[in-house]
């Protein structure tokens, strides 16, 4: 199945562009203006190809009330400069992807709101759970309150007359908007009685449900959750992804014609508590169907080091099939070894193997400049357990530059990822993952597991599923929803496919189906489907691959010409040898590292692996007996 065009960010970014595209953040208002013409000249030259930038609401706005205005000419401060930014962003060569909001998140106080919307004259983000959704202890508003979306258009606006008009591309460097941050305001992870019920909220999700006939679930929508039916928490699972997907729409139409409008939404974490992976699924029947460009972030921890983050990686980014539009390079707030260069490019090679037309470097520049309206409020943090430390300049210390112009640790990351992919990239994009088969899943499982307290959920369990086939069997095991599957291609041929139906548990089930209770604990029947699906499926020849010891994991990609691309990653703390049967290759990876083959019609044509730790021995290839290092790639 080749991947669908809406998810082809590369093309919306660079159009015409024949190898995955690199994204690097500059947070200009955190870094000296006098840096950023040769910040900027640096990244390119490091392999960055577009340059992404928050505009945080409340760093440019200078006067409130009915006068209010904004900065974005540096009238007031030179930091705010926003139209020379990209002026000096066009002159290095890149392109720009702008993200104004109106939440940014980004480690700027409040999000970037300003202080006002955060107090008691607007109604708080309140979940249905009643919790409320704070930024350094203080409550964010509803992006619903009608007085709330008043004053974000008021913003919205400004940014999209004095900065988006007038630097447009062709003739100008912005080629794209991001709208709102990781759903409306960094809510699309939250468990779906988490997310916004305000009196908005609730009064848009009964205009909803009347609009789809559903007048008696209308009615009901008001009252205490606790005494919703199952049918009605059944379509605020639905609605959570609508309410989202209204937002952006919103935000869409203020901005002119031509750059890409694109969301990001988190990846979720398998294992997180409040069924986040079945809130995350549920969201995606509206995310999905939007007329917007779906990326995804990555802080679910590490899937270099840990393998249930390499299964959050693994299960998001098959059912998603979004592009990485935000990957840590260098915050070491959880995981030092995000500042050494084999853990950002582990990750990153793992998302273009799923098939990800992006490579994303957050941020690309370790930036220390910056005043009191962006710094995070130190008692605030403190308040919500965080240690304002954490959050001292610089900002993303592991970065590949520093503002100094130096380049750090990753900047040999960057620089192999960029060789990489100007000498293969065109066939990354010109493949397809090799799949052995599709588990199709009745999107109303997750949208019922949303609500699902206790025990394993059926998407949860199959997550895992997954991962141990590919980990035992080397077997890829794609995941889709029924009404977007394709069917067969056009030479007829087609992976096996397995349903999972949600229904009465006595429901009668075909060789490949299972009909599972909705909202139930798995309790491990869909792992023993999954395991007796895979078992019968068709040897077709033997395993492409074996592992000495079952800690890698071997995705690969094939494109027309005989093209393939392998790719071996081990996200454990032993090391593993993989042989592979074309080609008669082996490879010794050390813990944490991962390395990729591209080859055609059996023969090697280069190969790149993770940079060398300082506590790892190098990664090795053999090919046809030969050690194959003379076609490695490396960083210059």
């Amino acid at each position: 199945m080749s991947p669908s065009p809406r998810t082809r960010l590369a093309q919306a970014l660079v159009p015409g562009a024949t190898r995955p595209v690199v994204i690097g953040e500059y947070p200009y208002y955190r870094a000296d203006p006098a840096n950023w013409a040769a910040n900027l000249r640096e990244l390119r030259g490091l392999g960055v190809d577009v340059v992404s930038c928050y505009l945080p609401w409340r760093f440019h706005e200078v006067e409130e009330g009915a006068d209010r205005s904004f900065d974005f000419t540096g009238k007031t401060d030179p930091q705010r400069d926003v139209t020379r930014l990209l002026e000096l962003a066009a002159d290095a060569g890149l392109r720009v992807l702008l993200k104004p909001g109106p939440f940014i998140h980004a480690e700027v106080q409040l999000g970037g709101l300003p202080d006002r919307l955060c107090g008691p004259a607007h109604t708080p983000y309140r979940g249905l759970d009643g919790t409320v959704l704070t930024s350094q202890g203080k409550p964010l508003p509803s992006l619903l309150d009608p007085a709330v979306q008043a004053e974000t258009e008021t913003w919205l606006r400004a940014v999209a007359d004095e900065v988006v008009a007038k630097a447009v591309a062709p003739d100008g460097p912005v080629v794209a908007l991001q709208l709102g941050n990781e759903g409306t305001a960094g809510d699309a992870h939250l468990p779906v009685d988490a997310q916004d019920a305000s009196p908005a909220a609730r009064e848009a999700f009964a205009w909803w449900l009347t609009g789809r006939g559903l007048s008696d679930e209308a009615a009901r929508a008001a009252e205490d959750v606790g005494r919703w039916s199952s049918g009605l928490r059944l379509q605020w699972s639905r609605w959570c992804g609508h309410a989202i997907v209204g937002l952006w729409d919103r935000i869409s139409a203020l901005f002119p014609d031509g750059p890409a409008r694109l969301a990001n939404v988190p990846l979720a974490g398998v294992t997180a508590p409040g069924a986040a992976l079945d809130a995350w699924a549920a969201r995606q029947r509206a995310i999905q169907g939007s007329r917007h460009l779906i990326g995804h972030t990555e802080w679910v921890g590490n899937p270099a080091r840990d393998t249930t983050a390499f299964g959050s990686h693994l299960t998001g980014i098959l059912l998603g099939g979004t592009d990485v539009v935000e990957a840590n390079w260098g915050f070491t707030w959880t995981d030092p070894s995000f500042a050494e260069p084999g853990t950002p490019v582990f990750n990153a090679l793992l998302a273009l193997l799923l098939g990800s037309t992006t490579v994303s470097v957050y941020t690309a520049c370790a930036t220390a400049n910056w005043g009191s309206l962006v710094d995070m409020d130190a008692d605030g943090l403190r308040s919500e357990g965080v240690d304002p430390a954490l959050h001292a300049p610089p900002y993303s210390p592991g970065a590949p530059l520093a503002e100094s112009g130096d380049h750090q640790a990753n900047a040999e990351g960057l620089r192999l990822l960029a060789a990489f992919l100007d000498r293969f990239g065109d066939l990354l994009l010109a493949g397809t993952p090799d799949r052995d088969a599709v588990v199709l899943i009745d999107r109303a499982l997750p949208e019922a597991g949303a609500w699902q307290r206790t025990g394993r959920t059926v998407l949860a369990e199959l997550a895992d599923a997954v991962q141990q086939q590919l980990a035992d069997t080397g077997r890829l095991i794609g995941l889709g929803w029924p009404d977007e599957h394709p069917g067969p291609a056009a030479d007829g041929s087609a992976v096996p496919v397995a349903v999972l139906r949600a229904g009465h548990p006595d429901a009668a089930d075909g060789p490949r189906e299972l009909t599972l209770p909705a909202g139930e604990p798995a309790d491990g029947a869909v792992a023993a489907f999954v395991a007796a699906f895979a078992a019968a499926l068709p040897a077709a020849g033997g395993p492409r691959w074996t592992t000495a010891h079952g800690r890698a994991r071997v995705l690969s990609r094939s494109g027309p010409g005989g093209v393939r691309i392998i790719g071996a990653f081990n996200p454990t703390d032993g090391s593993d040898r993989v042989t592979g049967t074309e080609g008669g290759w082996t490879l010794d990876l050390p813990a944490g590292c991962a390395a990729v083959t591209v080859t055609r019609d059996g023969a090697l044509l280069g190969w790149l692996a993770t940079p060398e730790q300082p506590s790892t021995t190098p990664v090795a290839l053999t090919w046809g007996g030969e050690e194959a290092d003379a076609a490695r790639v490396r960083a210059s």
